[in-house]
């Protein structure tokens, strides 16, 4: 009997037989896989960024038209004054301005809202009605240790700081003492009040008090902030948007907020504020809230000190961020991708199945466009439907092309039941703002919980073997 030799396998064969099922180098390539995947994820949140910032630029180009974000400031009285010294003999005169601000200030005002659509883009404005009234006491030189000067009665000013002056759309007159008064554009203190209207008003050395009253008819975009800048200051603001967000150094002693709209009151005393109520010269610049106009507060003397911010106002905000929420889905693109690939590595190691790198390859491009579709979509249908259509459609091309690679009917509705938790558990984070850190340290504890026990009978040390024994015992069935 003659026994022939069995042929030693050829080299080659021996290496491809070893990469296809080696543990090592399984695991190697899926990881280099996974980092590979990051490349376009990170594309894509770039995208995100500049959609965001194209939407921003979009609001620009309607609230330069309409009005920006505005400031109200003031009123303030100015009362030039002219001091004299002697030198050489010689006297010389030099003039200057005396500031004082209302003993008290009640502003009233009504937002009413609208929505403007700019391309895909919507943009919040409002037409604020303002109405700001109080009194103005007696102008004290005195306590300004000027009792000596010349004071130009005939040349006081009151003037109302308006940091976005396209916004005006009436005009305005200020009811000072029972006479009406057009106010003209300009403050004549650029270093105070950059930008505003004034008019000059009438004062006698011998007056008592003033009362006044300057209704304002203001368009706005985004956002309202008022200066406290009486010795007590009140202001009663309505609106019928219901997303507020008040901001500044003082939040409202008193709101309502519902989904006809929000109201809100403050009360704010000088005692509250780091400025007085009177000053001589350019010693005071009012903080800026987040509106524009810096350059002309750049401009102001280097006498100039402006104190801590102490303006108040109130935001009117877009509740659903679609951007913010796809940037929030893009971050948890390393998770879905993960946890998938270490899905199909299961299935490769329970199932004594093999898996091409190139196939990890597709499937994860597939995970990778859903949030490109995620994207698109959100601009047009709303995050919460544009989630639920991409994550169906990239679930189903997943579950298409993975059933001829599983060839078991059982396992493609396991894979479609585990994407459906996955993607069901990155929205229910998406959701949760305040407790999504706690959700999902949850979900990831319980996810490798999953992974332990699944895997807490597989002989990690003989799983080549293992492909081994059923190659051959599939062989000898087969002869």
């Amino acid at each position: 009997m003659n026994i022939e030799p069995i042929p030693s396998p050829n080299p080659m064969e021996r290496i491809s037989k070893w990469l296809k099922e080696s543990l090592l180098i399984k695991l190697l390539s899926i990881g280099f896989l996974v980092l590979i995947l990051l490349i376009p994820n990170a594309m894509i949140q770039d995208l995100i960024r500049d959609r965001n910032q194209r939407q921003e630029t979009v609001k620009q180009e309607v609230s330069q038209s309409w009005g920006g974000g505005q400031g109200v400031q003031g009123p303030v009285l100015t009362v030039p004054y002219t001091t004299y010294s002697m030198m050489e003999g010689k006297t010389t005169a030099e003039r200057h301005s005396a500031y004082f601000l209302p003993h008290s200030l009640k502003v009233d005002g009504d937002l009413k809202h609208q929505i403007r659509k700019r391309s895909i883009f919507d943009v919040v404005l409002y037409q604020a009605g303002l109405t700001l009234s109080g009194e103005f006491q007696q102008p004290d030189f005195q306590s300004l240790n000027l009792a000596g000067a010349d004071i130009h009665w005939a040349e006081a000013r009151l003037a109302v700081g308006i940091s976005g002056m396209t916004g005006i759309k009436e005009s305005v007159q200020v009811d000072w003492s029972g006479q009406t008064l057009r106010m003209e554009s300009g403050t004549g203190m650029t270093g105070l009040l950059p930008a505003g209207v004034s008019a000059p008003v009438p004062l006698v050395a011998t007056g008592s008090g003033y009362r006044f009253s300057i209704p304002i008819k203001l368009n706005g975009s985004e956002y309202l902030s008022f200066e406290p800048v009486g010795k007590s200051t009140t202001i009663d603001l309505r609106s019928d948007w219901h997303s507020p967000s008040f901001e500044g150094a003082f939040l409202p002693d008193q709101r309502n907020i519902s989904t006809t709209g929000f109201s809100a009151q403050w009360q704010v005393l000088d005692l509250n504020r780091a400025y007085p109520q009177q000053w001589n010269d350019d010693v005071v610049r009012f903080a800026q809230p987040p509106y524009g106009g810096q350059a002309s507060y750049e401009a102001a003397t280097e006498k100039t000190v402006q104190y801590n911010a102490s303006y108040l106002g109130v935001r009117l905000i877009q509740p659903v961020d679609e951007y913010l929420k796809n940037t929030r889905s893009a971050k948890y693109a390393i998770l879905i991708i993960g946890l998938t690939f270490l899905l199909y590595f299961f299935f490769e190691v329970l199932r004594k199945m093999f898996i091409h790198p190139f196939q990890y390859l597709l499937v994860g491009l597939a995970l990778t466009v859903f949030y490109l579709l995620l994207l698109s979509l959100s601009e047009h249908l709303g995050f919460n439907t544009a989630y639920l259509a991409s994550a169906t459609a990239t679930i189903g091309l997943i579950c298409f092309y993975s059933a001829s690679m599983l060839r078991i009917r059982r396992l493609v509705w396991q894979l479609l039941a585990m994407l459906v938790a996955i993607y069901g558990f990155i929205f229910i984070l998406l959701q949760l703002e305040d407790y999504a850190l706690l959700a999902g340290s949850i979900g990831v504890f319980l996810a490798l919980a999953a992974v332990m026990y699944s895997s807490r009978k597989v002989d990690w040390y003989n799983l080549g073997r293992n492909s081994e024994s059923a190659a051959g015992s599939n062989k000898a069935q087969g002869q």
